[in-house]
């Protein structure tokens, strides 16, 4: 049966390469699967990403409004067909983002949430990869040539990895992320294999 399997984290938590890999081993053993990247690869999503690498602030009612309507058209143009069609669906973030990260911007995690969920599927698991900040603005500057000026700040990513942390659901799993990606991988396929417990 196909499912909806989201990664998300703070910038620098290994959440693409994670979300990369499990793509790879659900093909690998012959099971139909899409990855798919939020921001979309949308027009709107290359605006929001064009936004973050070129400014320092925008309106945050502006931002939020950019991220859902980005949402809608992958809902619309990807996600549901793809789960309409037998496709498990694999996530580098969704909506639990805006709630994290427009939420340490001062808006309502809860507002978020729910405005999302009017629209868009809820997943079936979600690894919440966790990361020690100074960790990893470490792995950020190795990476990656520019800084992503909104979102890669050190005070404000240790309030979304707050937000993250205090998120509740049963389908949220915790992931330890701050050891080397193969032992973070190893942890994600077991606690794949554990679907249905609650959150760890």
């Amino acid at each position: 049966m196909a499912e909806l399997i989201v990664f998300e984290g703070i910038d620098g938590s290994g959440k693409t390469s994670l979300s990369q890999m499990f793509h790879g081993h659900l093909l690998a053993n012959g099971i139909a699967a899409a990855w798919l990247r939020e921001p979309s690869d949308s027009p709107l999503g290359d605006r929001i990403r064009r936004t973050a690498r070129e400014n320092d602030a925008i309106s945050i009612q502006d931002e939020l409004d950019l991220f859902l309507a980005d949402r809608r058209w992958d809902v619309e143009n990807n996600i549901l067909p793809a789960l309409r069609a037998g496709t498990t669906v694999v996530m580098d973030r969704y909506y639990y983002s805006n709630a994290c990260y427009q939420g340490a911007r001062g808006l309502d995690p809860e507002a978020i949430l729910s405005a999302n969920r009017e629209f868009a599927p809820e997943p079936d698991l979600v690894f919440i990869i966790d990361v020690d900040v100074d960790r990893a603005l470490e792995r950020i500057g190795r990476a990656r040539t520019e800084v992503v000026r909104l979102f890669e700040k050190k005070d404000f990513l240790r309030k979304v990895r707050a937000n993250y942390l205090a998120l509740r659901g049963a389908n949220l799993a915790l992931i330890d992320g701050n050891p080397g990606l193969e032992r973070v991988f190893a942890a994600v396929l077991r606690r794949y294999g554990r679907k249905g417990s609650p959150r760890e």
